[in-house]
């Protein structure tokens, strides 16, 4: 066990539940900073286990780097690696363990292989993304292969070595390049990062657990709940249109189509969404503008039997959890790595092109079990409190 684990976060939903679970397992072994200004409260985390740090003050950043620098068996959890931890991780003795933790936005947001693809035509379109040829192949996996072995290209050509080193080169890059761990949200994922460092090693984590998240509603079965939940937040990788089109085609009767719209995104986006399920909905349309407590929240998954998540990338995998433990029926995209992941471990899950009149059927009752047991086995407190237990073994060796 190294002596203190060093966990920095963002002020986020998510970070309580994770510090109740890591206290639970490995108490007294961790240390909790929250990447926030000074001069602004904390909104989402209460716990009193944390210590805010102000990155944009020199002094506090330096005290957190000697702090990071000053037991070489310290071990650094970064959750999320935007910009802030990006820089951290540069600055950090190349000796101490880094361990990545993904949350989705912070890979497909800043690795342009993946972000130009999880868009589908109608978003795309709206947010204004062209893809020239030239653009094409420069976004590429061929591309970033030569940029890889740039070592001949510059014998070679200095001018494209140049294009592909401002193209690739990145701080998101560099800092990739120095982690030791990566933590992925689902399994699949992990391939994606394997092939912008050839040498990390995979660990497992779940943030949360189904007794936390649940609570006293675990016993709750929503297989017969007419209502639908469409996507998990504002921001455009929902692809939200592609699915209003679909459901507007359908007779929809009085079920609720509730989207999620209290976080990411822009008001731009936003507005886009809210006058085009509008249109396109009518009355059915029920955006949820601002963020609710996980109690309000729940109960409005209570009510949902049918779940659509068209996200090409990796995305609100918590509602998925709670939504198919609970029986409803799972749409997703199947370009999505949570999509192949949960096929290949034998959940009843659809693509999101097979949204019809038949989608609002309940689930069979027997593919139902079958979900059910599947997500307990892997998101049960016991089931967490293992996989933590795995990552703390392999970080060790």
């Amino acid at each position: 066990m190294p002596t203190s684990i060093i966990h920095i976060f963002n002020d986020d939903k998510f970070i309580d539940p994770s510090i109740k679970l890591f206290e639970e397992v490995i108490p007294n072994q961790s240390v909790y900073f929250i990447i926030k200004r000074s001069d602004v409260s904390l909104h989402y985390v209460k716990s009193t286990n944390v210590k805010k740090i102000d990155l944009s003050l020199h002094q506090e950043k330096k005290e957190l780097l000697d702090f990071i620098n000053s037991k070489l068996n310290h071990v650094v959890f970064f959750h999320a690696l935007d910009k802030d931890k990006q820089n951290l991780v540069i600055e950090i003795l190349p000796i101490i363990k880094k361990v990545w933790f993904i949350w989705g936005y912070d890979l497909y947001s800043n690795w342009s292989l993946l972000k130009k693809d999880i868009y589908q035509s109608k978003t795309k379109s709206f947010l204004k993304i062209k893809s020239n040829f030239k653009y094409k192949i420069l976004n590429s996996w061929f591309a970033f292969l030569l940029f890889q072995n740039s070592k001949l290209i510059r014998k070679v050509n200095l001018k494209s070595y140049k294009i592909l080193d401002n193209t690739f080169n990145t701080k998101f890059y560099q800092s990739v390049q120095l982690i030791d761990f990566v933590v992925p949200v689902v399994p699949t994922e992990f391939s994606l990062v394997k092939k912008i460092n050839s040498k990390v090693k995979y660990a497992p984590f779940t943030y949360g657990c189904l007794e936390d998240l649940l609570d006293d509603k675990l016993d709750k079965n929503v297989k017969n709940q007419p209502n639908i939940l469409v996507g998990n937040s504002a921001d455009p990788s929902n692809n939200h249109v592609e699915v209003f089109l679909k459901l507007s085609k359908l007779d929809l009767k009085d079920r609720i189509v509730y989207v999620p719209l209290s976080y990411g995104g822009n008001e731009n986006y936003k507005n886009h969404v809210l006058n085009a399920g509008r249109e396109l909905l009518g009355v059915n349309f029920h955006p949820l503008i601002d963020f609710m407590p996980l109690e309000k929240y729940n109960q409005i998954l209570l009510s949902c039997g049918t779940l659509i998540f068209n996200h090409i990338r990796q995305q609100g995998v918590g509602n998925i959890i709670i939504s198919g433990y609970l029986g409803a029926t799972l749409f997703l995209n199947k370009k999505s790595p949570v999509y192949k992941y949960y096929k290949s471990i034998g959940i009843e899950v659809f693509s999101t092109s097979q949204v019809s009149k038949k989608s609002f059927n309940p689930l069979n009752e027997r593919f139902a079990t079958q979900n059910r047991d599947i997500l307990y086995s892997l998101y049960s407190r016991k089931a967490v409190h293992e996989k933590i237990k795995t990552l703390i073994q392999i970080i060790d060796k």
